[in-house]
């Protein structure tokens, strides 16, 4: 019974020798098979969905960039009318390719199948028609913009495209979310099969692993790429909410401003010198108009921050600037902190918008801030610095010249070596949950775009210094000359004027001080009422108009007004930001215009200024 067995053994043996290789090599080919069938599951089922769920978000972000883009060239500057249709074109191929398939993007260059489902393909072919409509709105608002008319903020092309935008962005957000859930539903089928498989071939997990944990690092990357978008069309949008809500407080805020400060001038101008305590009433009034004055650089330091306000370069001086901000950057970085300045005696005038100075000081103080939890000091310096052969560190360079410096630093944490080379990239921040990521950028901009530098030395533990040079201005910083207590010296000759106004305070304020100049006033709180004067027959010298005012703007009042007047000067008066002043068309130059808040000087050098221009255009003498 044993010898059978016995010469089996050899048997046995051979077929272990040619059993075990073969037994390695399926598992091999299972396992290959296996790693294969897994990695098409999850880029049938996942991959695909993370890609349609990033077009989608793309479409997103695309039409709010775009957006954007148009409203910057609507503001006048038709170079960004490129960057409106790129944005506008990548959102429409974005979403053909999520209905018919293809490329995801020119970046991403996943292959997009078309979808199958029928809520999902009749969702993307409803986009696509969306942004088609989109497009139309874009090209009307574009057309109305070259023809001069109402385009801006509030007007009916403006809400018929806001209207347009919101449901093309809507249905993106919907499909983004259809894809979601779809994307969760693969998931689990994707995890269903690979545990069955799993179940069912123990011996080649090692083999598969890899290539799972490989495919799995993908998929992170990808939601991390998702996020990061996130949250960067999140901070477009905020910014921009920001930069809407400067715009409308400027408007309001300059319009009081405007009547307290006229209000305190006519009250000065109705003080005989010789009653009592007249010094001590005008001394009162000062002060009033110069609180006011100062509420109004607050507002423009809000739209500087918020990018509404348009650069305007001046030649100033540097230690103006800083001494000017003191009392606010004292108040802004809280008393556990110390405040000092070491400002340069000559130091050099620059050529920048003040508003830029202060944003950029602004942004370092509260870094700064930031980076002194427990208390220390922070230094504000300026000197002047002459380059002979230029100025170099790493690839940034300055050529050779003379160069004022602005320097702020502290005594906080510093900054870790792995992060200075990151520090002015737009995003990045190291506050978690706080910042934004555009403080730093936004300085580097700034002295980018006026031919200066910015360098930063740190050590971790001692403290950090950013140090901004600026180029030396050729011209010297101008002389301002204090305006006098006394009322304005030029007076009317008993000319006529329209005052088209329709804040109550404003109107009532501008009409005392015109009047107390001897000017013959005529009012109106609207554009029509305006023209309902004019065709009644009122006479008239000058019309004096607010710009943005509800039902008839003021650009449209003009141009009724040139339609029975062709031959009567009119003067712009507004409190808006410049952007909407060249969104309602008023281009610097082209029209009589006066910024709120004005003085009563300001307003009666103005007044003159407009009539005496029309009585030379017209070659008529002088009144007597």
């Amino acid at each position: 019974m044993n010898k059978p067995l016995d010469s089996e053994l050899p048997l046995r043996a051979n077929r272990a020798v040619w059993v075990l290789p073969t037994i390695i090599i399926a598992l091999g080919i299972f396992s290959t098979a296996l790693w294969s069938a897994t990695a098409a599951i999850r880029e049938r089922l996942v991959t695909q969905d993370l890609d349609r769920i990033s077009a989608a978000r793309d479409v997103r972000l695309a039409l709010t960039t775009g957006h954007l883009w148009l409203e910057e060239t609507l503001t006048g500057d038709a170079k960004e009318r490129e960057r409106v249709w790129r944005h506008l074109d990548a959102a429409q191929r974005t979403a053909q390719r999520l209905v018919y398939g293809g490329e995801a993007s020119e970046e991403r260059r996943a292959v997009l199948e078309p979808l199958r489902t029928v809520l999902e393909r009749e969702g993307a072919e409803d986009l696509e028609r969306r942004i088609e409509e989109l497009r139309e709105k874009t090209r009307v608002r574009l057309s109305g913009f070259d023809r001069g008319g109402p385009t801006g903020v509030g007007s009916d092309l403006d809400q018929e495209f806001d209207l347009a935008f919101r449901q093309a962005t809507d249905l993106a957000e919907r499909l983004e979310q259809r894809f979601h859930v779809a994307l969760i539903r693969d998931e689990r089928r994707a995890r269903a099969s690979f545990l069955a498989l799993l179940c069912l071939w123990i011996a080649i997990v090692g083999l598969s692993s890899f290539g799972l944990w490989h495919r799995e690092r993908r998929g992170r990357r990808a939601e991390e790429a998702l996020k990061k978008s996130e949250s960067q069309l999140v901070q477009v949008q905020k910014m921009d909410a920001v930069g809407r809500l400067a715009g409308g407080l400027a408007h309001d805020i300059n319009n009081y401003v405007t009547a307290i400060t006229s209000h305190c001038e006519l009250v000065k101008m109705q003080i005989a010198e010789d009653e009592p305590h007249a010094a001590a009433l005008h001394a009162k009034m000062d002060l009033v108009i110069g609180t006011a004055n100062k509420v109004s650089a607050l507002i423009r330091r809000l739209l500087a921050f918020s990018k509404k306000q348009p650069i305007q370069p001046l030649v100033i001086g540097l230690n103006s600037t800083v001494l000017g901000m003191q009392s606010m950057l004292h108040g802004l970085i809280g008393e556990d902190i110390e405040l000092g300045t070491a400002l340069a005696d000559d130091l050099w005038p620059v050529k920048i918008d003040p508003a830029q100075v202060e944003q950029v000081l602004l942004n370092l103080v509260v870094n700064a801030r930031e980076a002194s939890p427990r208390g220390g000091r922070i230094t504000i310096e300026t000197a002047n610095h002459r380059f002979d052969h230029g100025y170099h560190e790493g690839a940034a360079v300055l050529p050779a010249g003379d160069y004022a410096l602005l320097a702020v630093s502290d005594t906080g944490m510093g900054i870790p070596a792995e992060y200075r080379d990151r520090i002015f990239e737009p995003f990045f921040t190291t506050k978690s949950g706080t910042g934004n990521g555009l403080g730093l950028a936004t300085v580097y901009g700034i002295a980018k775009q006026n031919g200066g530098h910015v360098s930063v030395y740190s050590e971790v533990g001692k403290g950090t210094t950013f140090k901004i040079y600026l180029p030396r201005a050729e011209a010297a910083v101008p002389t301002v000359v204090p305006s006098p207590l006394a009322a304005p010296t030029v007076e009317s000759e008993g000319e006529a004027i329209l005052l088209v106004e329709d804040n109550d305070e404003l109107r009532q304020a501008t009409e005392g001080i015109l009047r107390a100049m001897g000017y013959v006033l005529v009012s109106a709180e609207g554009g029509q009422q305006a023209i309902d004067l004019l065709e009644r027959g009122a006479e008239v010298d000058l019309v004096i108009s607010d710009v943005v005012m509800p039902g008839m703007s003021g650009r449209d009042a003009y141009d009724r007004i040139r339609e029975l007047r062709p031959k009567l000067p009119i003067l712009f008066i507004s409190g808006y930001t410049d952007n909407v002043i060249l969104r309602h068309g008023l281009l610097a130059g082209d029209f009589n215009f006066l910024e709120k808040p004005f003085s009563s000087t300001q307003l009666a050098a103005k007044v003159r200024e407009v009539l005496a221009r029309d009585r030379e255009a017209e070659n008529l003498p002088a009144a007597s």
